[in-house]
């Protein structure tokens, strides 16, 4: 969730086919002309061209049945003010967005967290914290996204952070239902804090709701904030998490554990089916005693912690890749990337590994291929730094290709609270192709973009200058969400 700075305050197939043929046309005028296969869009309305919020962690959810329609979020206030916050929204394949204040709970900066979801039903998900009530979890859903009516509560408990929403469409039995798991950071069951809430019925009038706590050990103080789910149509559903091994003030030394169900969470000890050779309890530690230095500045201005993702392969549910960031020496933080071709029983060596890099996100296309989206710190001096955001893509994780999207400055715009650019961002697959959300400085510059970009705001690429809704009001430089498309 958002940490204000103490000394500021913030400012704050047809249609298919259709969607990539969008990604060969030139940029608008506000924009660079796109490479190939490549679509990349700075999300904010071109009416909240004034607009200067430190709009990061940003997450992204496409109607796998529809994928014209888009939805993403980020810390964003409602533009007046009033008392739900706003979720991105496009119906043409990402090209173009629009605000809808929707999310119950508006704050200073929108919502406390919120990550989004679709399933196949056209069905929208959400799990947030509220932006009026410190630590609030909702679980959300919505049948129509472009509505103004606020989307339904499901779920609600206190004392919770960092939800993390999956949703999908599979089948019980021989009924085609939704099935939702929010993994969530529950602070009412310490010191075994790493959740899972889910349902196998989450079109129901009032969803009936599991609530597990996954972690059969017991930490050295709470499980660490990034609790990760992802499912498989199988039956399949893995999650992953950070079991605290020990903390000396700002280091902690952390397992990276995954857990394992084999049947949507629907028996009577969910989410134990994978167990540990060494202790033979549930959840594989795949890698044990990380430094993981907790909050710490020096990132450019953003902060180390919890930086976790987890993916299935649709193709095969035995076949799944981790990520997560630690400390190797002694001022940096690398992201590993690891493989498990046997169901989470045995591990990889590392994949890939990446320094001072963050929010890592992984995910599987429909013929196998991997995806891996983080940004990534480049530069000798602050003053120069640089955010790179990169996606890497391999048919066997061991040759990665490398597309970079965004090299953004790191120094401006001056921070107005954590996190800087996100906890988080979100890469997911349609089909074959990459779909993908992430903040970065929204200066305007055709080299910060080497695939090509496009702004809805206006924005002189000339003389890289961001202009009011007036086309005239210079306006000052700040965190933007940016969505991108790749074609598998």
């Amino acid at each position: 969730m958002p940490v204000k700075k103490s000394t500021k305050k913030s400012t704050k197939k047809p249609a298919k086919k259709a969607a990539k043929k969008t990604a060969k046309k030139k940029a608008p005028a506000g924009g660079v002309v796109m490479s190939p296969g490549v679509l990349v869009v700075n999300m904010i309305p071109k009416s909240r061209s004034g607009e200067t919020n430190q709009d990061s962690e940003p997450n992204l959810a496409v109607d796998p049945a529809a994928p014209l329609r888009i939805v993403g979020s980020a810390f964003t206030p409602d533009p007046g003010g009033g008392p739900n916050a706003p979720i991105y929204f496009s119906t043409d394949g990402g090209n173009t967005w629009k605000l809808n204040s929707i999310i119950p709970g508006n704050g200073f900066v929108g919502t406390g967290d919120i990550t989004v979801r679709f399933s196949p039903s056209h069905t929208l998900y959400a799990g947030i914290l509220r932006g009026d009530v410190s630590l609030r979890l909702n679980i959300l859903r919505t049948a129509n996204f472009t509505s103004p009516v606020p989307m339904q509560i499901l779920l609600s408990r206190d004392n919770v952070d960092q939800p993390y929403i999956q949703a999908a469409r599979v089948k019980i039995g021989a009924v085609l239902k939704d099935v939702v798991f929010n993994g969530d950071n529950d602070f009412n069951s310490v010191p075994k804090t790493a959740t899972i809430d889910h349902t196998t019925d989450a079109l129901a009038a009032a969803p009936v709701f599991k609530t597990t706590r996954i972690d059969s050990r017991v930490p050295s103080g709470v499980d660490a904030p990034s609790i990760r789910p992802t499912i498989h149509q199988g039956g399949t559903v893995y999650g992953a998490f950070l079991h605290r091994v020990s903390a000396s003030g700002s280091n902690r030394h952390y397992d990276v554990v995954v857990v394992r169900d084999d049947n949507f969470g629907q028996g009577p000890n969910p989410f134990t089916a994978l167990k540990d050779p060494a202790d033979g309890l549930p959840g594989r530690r795949v890698v044990l005693n990380r430094l993981i230095p907790w909050l710490m500045p020096g990132l450019g201005q953003e902060r180390t912690g919890s930086s976790l993702t987890i993916a299935v392969d649709p193709t095969n549910p035995k076949t799944v890749y981790v990520a997560w960031a630690d400390r190797v020496g002694a001022t940096d933080y690398t992201l590993h990337v690891r493989v498990s071709k046997d169901s989470g029983a045995n591990w990889s060596g590392d994949c890939l590994t990446v320094t001072n890099a963050t929010n890592p996100a992984l995910a599987v296309n429909s013929v196998g291929k991997i995806g891996f989206l983080y940004q990534q710190l480049a530069g000798a001096t602050a003053a120069t730094q640089r955010w790179v955001t990169h996606l890497r893509r391999s048919a066997d994780g061991v040759s990665w290709n490398d597309l970079v999207l965004a090299n953004t400055a790191a120094a401006t715009p001056v921070r107005t609270f954590f996190p800087y650019i996100g906890d988080y961002n979100h890469l997911l697959c349609v089909g074959q192709d990459f779909y993908g959300i992430f903040s970065a400085s929204n200066f305007p510059d055709k080299a910060n973009f080497p695939n090509g970009v496009s702004y809805q705001r206006n924005a002189n690429f000339a003389t890289h200058k961001l202009l009011n809704v007036d086309n005239v009001t210079e306006v000052p430089v700040s965190i933007d969400p940016f969505f991108f498309k790749v074609n598998g």
